[in-house]
C-alpha cells in the first residue's frame, strides 16, 4: 500500500518523503526514485519514532499515515503528528477511535439499524455461556469468530465451527492468552464478502467495489480454523451504484463527523443485492486499504492524485471504465511498484 501509494504520488508529480525502518532498508527497491526514502533510527524507542515522522510531516504540504488501528496506533499516530503541526490527511480521532473499537463500531451501526454480525465481549460470552448461543440467541449451531476488539485484516481471527467448541477452547486457553475486554465473540455470517472504497470530504465519493477473496483453513487440532485476505476481484457483480450510495450513506450517518481521506467498508452482498436492508457491514476501515492495489487499475496513478482533494464532479469515478481486474495483497512487492 505504501509503495504504490508513494509511487502515484510521484508519477502525478507530487514532491514524496517517507520514511523506513533501516531494517526495511532493501523496500526501497520497491519505491521509484522520485521518491525520497528516508531511514528511521528504530533504536531510539517509540517516542522518537513519533519525532521523527513529527518532523517530516511538518516540512511537507500534507502527511497521510499508512498504519494499522492494533492498540490505538493510528489514532495515536494521528493526533500526535496535528499536535505537532502537521496536515494530516485522515478522519477526525473520534472517529477513528470509534472504528479502530469494533464494539463501538457495532454500537453506531446498530444505532442506526444497519444490519451487523451480533457482537459481544469475550467477558459477556462468558458470563452467558450457559445461555442458547451468542447473546442468548437460540441459534447456538452459528459459527462465531474469536477476534481482536481492535484487529485490523484477519490478524489473530478464529473461527469456531459452534457455541460448543468456542467454549470448549476458551476453558483451556482463555486464562493465557486473552483479556475479556479486549477481545470480542462475533457471528460468522454466510454471504459474499466485499468492500467499498470511498474517498471521504465533506461528501463521500465512492471509488469501487470488489468481491474479497477470502481463505479458510480447514480446523485444527484445536478445533478453530485461521481466515486469511488474499486480495479482490472486481467490478462487483450485480450491484447497483444507488445501493452503494444508500450504504455508504447509511454508514456515514452512523459514524462520528469529520471522516477525511481513505475509507474502506467492508461488508456482506445478501442473496437478493436489490435489499438494502439486507447488506451486513461487517467493519470500517478508516485508513488506506490493499484495496487501493486493485482500484489503481482503474484509475491510474491519478487516483493518488484525487485522494489528496475529493473530486468536485460526483460523476469522477462513476464515468470511468471498469474492466475485470484482480488483486494479491502481495503483488504489488512482487512487480517492485512498477505495475
Amino acid at each position: 500500500m505504501l509503495s504504490g501509494l508513494a509511487n502515484d504520488l510521484a508519477l502525478c508529480d507530487h514532491e514524496v518523503h517517507t520514511l523506513l525502518d533501516r531494517q526495511t532498508v532493501h523496500a526501497t527497491t520497491h519505491f521509484r526514485s522520485q521518491v525520497h526514502v528516508h531511514s528511521l533510527d528504530s533504536t531510539t524507542g517509540d517516542s522518537r519514532w513519533l519525532e521523527q515522522w513529527s518532523d517530516l510531516a511538518k516540512a511537507c504540504d500534507l502527511a497521510i499515515v499508512v498504519a494499522p488501528e492494533l492498540d490505538n496506533q493510528l489514532a495515536c499516530i494521528v493526533e500526535h503528528l496535528r499536535s505537532s503541526g502537521a496536515k494530516v490527511l485522515a478522519p477526525s480521532v473520534p472517529f477513528l477511535q470509534a472504528t479502530s473499537d469494533k464494539l463501538t463500531t457495532a454500537k453506531l451501526l446498530s444505532q442506526s439499524d444497519i444490519a451487523h454480525p451480533r457482537t459481544q465481549t469475550l467477558t459477556e460470552f462468558q458470563a452467558m455461556q450457559r445461555s442458547k448461543g451468542l447473546g442468548g440467541s437460540a441459534k447456538g449451531d452459528l459459527p462465531l469468530t474469536l477476534k481482536r476488539r481492535d484487529g485490523a485484516g484477519c490478524a489473530d481471527m478464529m473461527i469456531f465451527a459452534d457455541r460448543e467448541r468456542l467454549e470448549r477452547w476458551l476453558s483451556i486457553h482463555a486464562s493465557l492468552y486473552l483479556t475479556g475486554e479486549d477481545w470480542l465473540v462475533q457471528e460468522w455470517l454466510i454471504g459474499r464478502p466485499a468492500s467499498m472504497a470511498i474517498i471521504a470530504g465533506q461528501e463521500w465519493r465512492i471509488v469501487g467495489a470488489v468481491e474479497q477473496n477470502m481463505q479458510c483453513d480447514t480446523a485444527n487440532q484445536d478445533g478453530w480454523s485461521s481466515v486469511s485476505y488474499l486480495g479482490g476481484r472486481g467490478p462487483l457483480q450485480g450491484i447497483t451504484d444507488e445501493i452503494l450510495e444508500q450504504l455508504a450513506g447509511g454508514v456515514q450517518q452512523a459514524l462520528p463527523d469529520e471522516a477525511a481521506g481513505w475509507i474502506g467498508v467492508d461488508f456482506l452482498v445478501p442473496n437478493d443485492p436489490t435489499q438494502l436492508r439486507d447488506y451486513v457491514v461487517v467493519e470500517i476501515n478508516p485508513r488506506l486499504t490493499t484495496s487501493y492495489l486493485g482500484y489503481r487499475k482503474w484509475y491510474g496513478p491519478q487516483l493518488a492524485g484525487t485522494l489528496l482533494k475529493t473530486p468536485d464532479n460526483p460523476a469522477f469515478f462513476s464515468a470511468m471504465q471498469k474492466p475485470p481486474i484482480e488483486f494479491s495483497v502481495y503483488e504489488f512487492a512482487k512487480n517492485h511498484g512498477e505495475t
